[in-house]
Parts: C-alpha cells; structure tokens; sequence
C-alpha cells in the first residue's frame, strides 16, 4: 500500500491533472447522458441499441472502450507507460469510428455514435471540437513529461 502512495506522489502535477480529468471527463459524460435522457430514455436506448447484432457489437465496444478509458486515467496515476498510449489509441479509434459513421463510409445501417451534419466539412468540424479536451489531455500526457514516462517500470 505504501508503494502505491510513493509512487503517486512522485507523478507531476500535470499527469495527475490528465489522469483525473480522463475520470471525471468519462464519468461526467455517462451522468450528463442520464440527466439528458432521464431513466426511461437511457433504459430505451440501450434497449435500441442491444436490438441487432451490429448495434449491440458497437454499443458494447463503446461501453469497453469507456471502461478502458477510466482505467488508462487511474494508470497514468500510477506511472504507467502503457496507459497514455491506451488511452491516444482509444481517442484514434473513437475518432475514426465517429468519422467513417458519421460520413456514410460503413457499410453498418447503425445509429448510434454518430456526429450530425450536412456536410463533410460540418461533421468534421464538431468532431474536432468535441476533441478538444481529449487533445488538451493528450499535451498533458505527451508533451513535456516524455522523459518521465520511460523511466517509470
């Protein structure tokens, strides 16, 4: 137990920012989710969304990715080199996913996850400004705290 404290210690203070805002970032988005759309609507839209195989296939991918996310967070906590890359791979996969969705580029008729827009260039837009925070954590984790990250174990 007392390894686990030393260590989070040692963390800059900007790594511990980035890993704490990967978990409240996650957590305030399911909360946010609920409040939107209330009990009966999120219990409707998982409903939706387990209906067919290539929806559920998604919505469970979603579901792990986030899980995955809030565990890179408590990583990056604890020095681990491997959840900052985890957690730049989630964001490349999430983001490439919502961008093929979103533009009609997969061959899956789902609904879920996608970005809406006119144009290419409007779905484009809102998706990088929904990725803002994610780039804001990800300069966090990179930037200047590389060194730090390969002498960790």
């Amino acid at each position: 137990m007392r390894l686990l404290f030393s260590s989070a210690a040692t963390t800059p203070v900007p790594v511990l920012i980035a890993g704490t805002a990967i978990i409240a970032t996650r957590f305030l988005g399911v909360i946010l989710l609920v409040a939107t759309l209330g009990w009966r609507g999120t219990g409707s839209f998982i409903a939706e969304s387990l209906q067919y195989w290539d929806s559920a296939l998604i919505f469970i991918a979603s579901i792990l990715i986030l899980l995955l996310e809030i565990v890179c967070g408590v990583a990056v906590c604890l020095r681990q080199n491997w959840a900052r890359w985890s957690y730049l791979a989630c964001q490349w996969v999430v983001s490439i996913y919502l961008l093929m969705a979103s533009l009609d580029w997969l061959e899956l008729d789902v609904d879920v996850f996608r970005i809406d827009g006119d144009t290419g260039a409007e779905i484009l837009h809102s998706l990088l400004l929904q990725k803002i925070p994610d780039v804001v954590i990800l300069g966090l984790l990179f930037f200047p705290w590389h060194r730090y990250f390969r002498s960790s174990k």
